[in-house]
């Protein structure tokens, strides 16, 4: 069947809290479907979530346990994975191409993501190089990129570490637009100042500026050693 762009969404949405290792209960997605640009016009209400989580099941793209726990099926995932290349492609695309502003570029990925062809993605590939990653650092599915295994969550990197910035959430405009102009950006070496859960801040030191994160968003900030 043709996926629907509300299925494609709810795959790239259940594919991002499983990439983050988080389990995909239905608080967890629909948290990460209210991130989803508003040009989606996606519902996030409870009837919408279980009427459009029912048909994914019963066309074999998830599985739900009995624990409630939500899981791509081996189809399921890989439709998850040729909806989030395509959506990282057309970041990168649109940024390396066209020039377009970071707090920009997801929810016009958004919109490109469903009109991308097979050839087209084929084209966009070989044209950007084949990229392995968007420019907000994250992977790109099929393209050989293999997260390294000293990746860690800015919110667990130990104070005072110099650490270089792996990838940051592209979810975010206002978050995105912080970073990039402190130049917390992915490739960008920082350093640990202060992690303060009693706070509920992390503090990074970005060359001779200061980035203050809140202690939640710091959990989605991934870092890598320099």
């Amino acid at each position: 069947m043709r996926l629907t762009q509300s299925m494609e969404n709810y795959l790239l949405s259940i594919y991002l809290v499983q990439e983050q290792g988080f389990r995909v209960t239905n608080a967890n997605l629909v948290e990460q479907l209210r991130r989803v640009p508003a040009t989606e016009y996606l519902g996030t209400s409870l009837p919408s979530v279980s009427g459009m989580l029912r048909r994914m099941e019963r066309e074999g793209f998830i599985q739900i346990s009995e624990t409630r726990d939500i899981g791509l099926t081996a189809h399921g995932k890989t439709l998850a994975e040729q909806v989030i290349r395509r959506h990282r492609l057309a970041a990168r695309m649109i940024v390396d191409l066209l020039g377009v502003e970071l707090h920009r570029v997801n929810a016009e990925a958004h919109l490109l993501e469903h009109a991308i062809s097979d050839g087209l993605e084929a084209d966009i590939r070989e044209r950007l190089g084949n990229p392995t990653r968007d420019p907000f650092g994250q992977p790109i599915p099929g393209s050989g990129y293999t997260t390294p295994k000293n990746v860690v969550p800015l919110d667990s990197a130990p104070v005072g570490s110099t650490m270089v910035i792996d990838r940051i959430p592209e979810d975010d405009e206002d978050l995105v637009t912080y970073l990039n102009h402190c130049g917390a950006l992915p490739g960008v070496e920082v350093v640990v100042e202060e992690v303060a859960p009693y706070r509920g801040i992390v503090i990074l030191k970005v060359g001779e500026d200061r980035a203050v994160l809140g202690y939640e968003v710091a959990s989605r900030i991934r870092l890598r050693p320099e």
